[in-house]
Formats: structure tokens, sequence, C-alpha cells
């Protein structure tokens, strides 16, 4: 269960995010999957959709720097936790997919990718908690997250 989602009923809201949860997250630096915490000389990760994969990859392909200008409320989370998110989230998983409670309908796109970054910052306003992600440091771009992936998260636990 990842560590932002809210429960409505004794039930998880999946596609949701609680802003308690998320502010915590951020402030503490604490995983948004697991809800551990995330070391401070370390990188941080996330799962990007489409359009921001696309503007990475060309980024790094020319060697210009990226920087995240429009925030996001997806907070950061360890390299593990996100190979594994980006392989059980229906909308992150496969291009077909689509979402059904926020930007219903919208599809993923042709890619996705697992993002490594140096670090993050953050604000927190009266409704929501955005983050701004600085310096890639790794890009894993898929099609299917689980054929993309599933080598090196089984590595990732391995090594813990």
């Amino acid at each position: 269960m990842p560590a932002i989602t809210p429960y409505e009923e004794g039930e998880p809201r999946f596609a949701l995010t609680d802003y308690e949860k998320s502010a915590a997250c951020a402030r503490e630096r604490l995983c948004s999957v697991c809800g551990a915490h995330l070391p401070t000389d370390a990188p941080v990760w996330r799962v990007v959709g489409a359009a921001e994969a696309e503007a990475i990859g060309a980024a790094l392909a020319t060697g210009a720097p990226y920087r995240n200008l429009a925030p996001t409320w997806e907070g950061p989370g360890h390299r593990a936790c996100m190979l594994y998110a980006s392989m059980v989230c229906p909308y992150l998983a496969r291009p077909q997919a689509r979402r059904r409670v926020l930007d219903r309908g919208t599809a993923r796109g042709a890619t996705g990718a697992v993002v490594g970054f140096a670090d993050y910052e953050y604000a927190v306003t009266d409704s929501q908690v955005l983050f701004r992600f600085l310096g890639v440091v790794e890009f894993l771009p898929h099609d299917d997250a689980a054929t993309a992936h599933l080598a090196a998260l089984e590595r990732e636990i391995a090594q813990r």
C-alpha cells in the first residue's frame, strides 16, 4: 500500500493522494511508496509518464540539463519502490493504460520511465504538496514496465 494512499470508509483510494501523508513525506524525506526514510546523501526516484520521459530523454540525448519546471504532486521514493510502482500501478505500467479517476480516460502514452534525481524541493500549500526534482542521475525508460524493470528490481531486492 503506498504510504500516501488515503482511505475512505476503510478502503484504499489508490488514485488519490492523502495531503497530510504527502506533506509528511516531503518534510521528513520519506518514501511515498513504503514510508521509510530516504537518505539525504543518496538520489531519489520517481516514475514519469510519456511527456516527461520524452523531455528527459531528449535533454539527455543532447547533453542538455533537465529540470521539471512544472511541479508535480507525486513525491519521491527509493529506487526499488519506484521500480515496483512502475510495474504494479496500472496507469504507469503500460502505454495503453488509462486513468480512471484523475484526468479520467487519459492514456499514459508510448513511454514512461523510472528516473533518479540528485534531490528534490517541495512546497506545502493550503491544499496540496508540490514537488520539483533536480539533477537527473539515472534514466530508465520503458514501454512495458514489467518487461523493462523486473531484472533491476530483483537485483535491488537481492542487495538488501
